[in-house]
């Protein structure tokens, strides 16, 4: 266990790193997702949703499980990704939406 010498050290640390704008850059390879770059509210997602860790943690844990899952001689299976097609259609359709609200119509397509 660490002294409350080298905790305190530790939490220097992490608060210099905190302020680096590169430690805290979003990795995620997921670029369409329309939280990248908002990980905080990312990461509260996946809690809530409790399916999947996000993307850019996948490879660090993944890393720590091979070995493990190797001991009861097992088999890890990635998950399905989502489809690029499906994080552009959720643009377009909230370009349409915009538009339509830009040019005063409501939902059902009526003029206002």
């Amino acid at each position: 266990m660490r002294t409350k010498e080298e905790y305190y050290e530790l939490v220097l640390q992490n608060r210099k790193l905190a302020n680096d704008p590169e430690v805290l850059k979003c990795t995620c390879p997921e670029t369409l997702c329309e939280w990248h770059g908002r990980c905080r509210e990312c990461v509260a997602l996946h809690k809530y949703h409790k399916d999947h860790v996000p993307a850019c943690l996948q490879p660090f844990i993944n890393e720590k499980l091979r070995e493990l899952v190797k001991i009861g001689e097992l088999v890890a299976i990635r998950k399905e990704k989502t489809p690029a097609e499906y994080r552009l259609y959720v643009r377009e359709r909230d370009n349409e939406a915009a538009t339509r609200s830009d040019s005063g119509q409501n939902d059902h397509g009526k003029k206002c």
